[in-house]
């Protein structure tokens, strides 16, 4: 089972890379020649300082992987890619960061948490940011859910209720079952999206947990912190 589950983690982060890409927030890579946006070196420490820290989340969690993404590098699986460049200019977006954090299997039992990916992006007006934070929000709540699941059952989608956490805010808490099989019981798979919009930042969180072996009170824990984190680097 804990092998299913595994599996299922792995559509999650494509399933990440697509809303990431869709909704212009911090996907990266791509072939091709391109200039990178500037950024100054305080903005790059103010983006890391709007994600998640490793001291936000249970002991036995390590970072996999982090970087930061230009405008350029955020264009690169577009299907119009000239326009999405247009509209990100539009927004006044000047740099992205995405950091992905692990648990380790002890984790996993203990508190169900499998997978955190916090990212940021700035831009230069509360409005540009409120723009993209709609455009996000639209591609979140437009999504074929199951559709990303193939192999998946009983996939549910439905909005959190929570406090309002910043100025703009969506949750969504994505249910799955892994495909039938020889074990003894099946576990779900929660995978809770949040996007957040504070000031002229904005932040999504993703968490992937199993459900029975955790409770929700964790990811409302990390929810919290990922707010707090964009309030406090804002000036």
């Amino acid at each position: 089972m804990v092998r299913k589950l595994w599996l299922l983690v792995g559509g999650l982060t494509v399933l990440v890379a697509f809303l990431l890409v869709t909704a212009v927030a911090c996907d990266g890579g791509g072939e091709g020649e391109a200039t990178p946006t500037p950024a100054a070196a305080e903005v790059k420490d103010q983006l890391q300082q709007m994600v998640l820290q490793l001291e936000d989340l249970p002991s036995g969690v390590i970072r996999a992987e982090e970087f930061f993404v230009t405008n350029e590098e955020s264009i690169a699986g577009s299907a119009d890619p000239e326009g999405r460049l247009a509209m990100l200019e539009e927004w006044g977006r000047i740099l992205g960061y995405d950091v992905t954090y692990q648990a380790n299997p002890e984790v996993m039992d203990q508190v169900g948490l499998m997978l955190v990916n916090s990212t940021a992006s700035l831009y230069g007006s509360e409005e540009g940011a409120s723009a993209s934070f709609a455009d996000a929000k639209q591609t979140a709540n437009t999504t074929d859910w199951t559709a990303l699941f193939g192999t998946a059952r009983e996939v549910e989608a439905e909005e959190v209720d929570s406090p309002p956490l910043a100025d703009e805010m969506l949750w969504l808490r994505i249910t799955a079952k892994a495909e039938a099989g020889e074990g003894p019981e099946e576990e779900t798979l929660a995978n809770d999206i949040a996007i957040f919009r504070q000031g002229q930042a904005r932040a999504y969180l993703m968490v992937t947990w199993v459900m029975g072996r955790g409770s929700s009170d964790l990811v409302e824990e990390l929810a919290e912190a990922q707010a707090q984190r964009l309030k406090d680097a804002l000036p």
